[in-house]
């Protein structure tokens, strides 16, 4: 049985820090941007969000571009008694601009600390988001007995064998974008260079017809045969 607002106002005090009484979001609690992140790269050399993870001060944006992942650590510790499971996702503004939770959607049970938001961005445009912006769920609910596990320790930051695979650019929209502009500016490279060429060859063989057919008229105006002027004959005189 999920566990409704009035049981997480009493019970989630000891589960999870900095708790807030007005983060209770009916059966839910609303977790928070934490101090590190880390959005996959965009593909495009200059751009200034190709970086590695960032710690962020409070209140410090970032952005998501259209296409790209991100790893977001929560600012709460949280924990999951045995006898209890919590799922979690992201509030449903951020699923309208696009944002999608990839990460799983439970926390297992005697688990204890941070969590890392796996998230991707199917939008059309940029997510813009914040430290301390309340923009994750999680739920908990009963299970019928204890779950008998050892302790699960969660993060305290990113690990970088997450980033590992995605810190080399995706085949994603922003970075398909950057990879089409790139080749339509080296065919245009290409075109430029051609059509010089292609004038250079017009002027040369402009050039080298011109000098041939001069020397075509030399030739005939050089062996041309003189002609003599024609003999004119007095007319004969009459006697008288």
């Amino acid at each position: 049985m999920f566990w409704g607002g009035e049981r997480l106002k009493v019970e989630l005090g000891e589960l999870i820090t900095d708790f807030d009484f007005k983060r209770v979001d009916h059966a839910s609690y609303r977790l928070r941007v934490g101090p590190e992140i880390y959005v996959s790269p965009t593909g495009e050399p200059d751009d200034p969000r190709n970086k590695p993870k960032t710690l962020l001060p409070e209140g410090q944006g970032f952005t998501i571009p259209a296409g790209q992942f991100g790893f977001v650590l929560t600012e709460e510790r949280v924990t999951v008694p045995k006898e209890a499971i919590a799922f979690i996702s992201i509030r449903a503004g951020y699923k309208f601009r696009g944002l999608v939770n990839v990460s799983g959607f439970h926390v297992d049970p005697n688990y204890e600390g941070r969590l890392i938001f796996s998230v991707f961005n199917a939008g059309p445009g940029p997510v813009h988001l914040s430290r301390g912006e309340p923009c994750f769920l999680i739920w908990y609910a009963d299970l019928d007995r204890p779950s008998d596990v050892e302790k699960k320790l969660g993060f305290d930051s990113i690990p970088s064998d997450l980033t590992g695979p995605i810190a080399g650019g995706l085949q994603s929209f922003a970075g398909l974008l950057s990879k089409i502009n790139e080749n339509d500016k080296k065919l245009d490279n290409r075109i430029s260079v051609v059509e010089k060429e292609q004038a250079v060859l017009k002027w040369a063989l402009a050039l080298a017809v011109g000098a041939l057919l001069t020397l075509g008229l030399r030739e005939c105006s050089f062996s041309r045969p003189s002609v003599a002027p024609a003999a004119t004959t007095a007319p004969a005189s009459s006697s008288p």
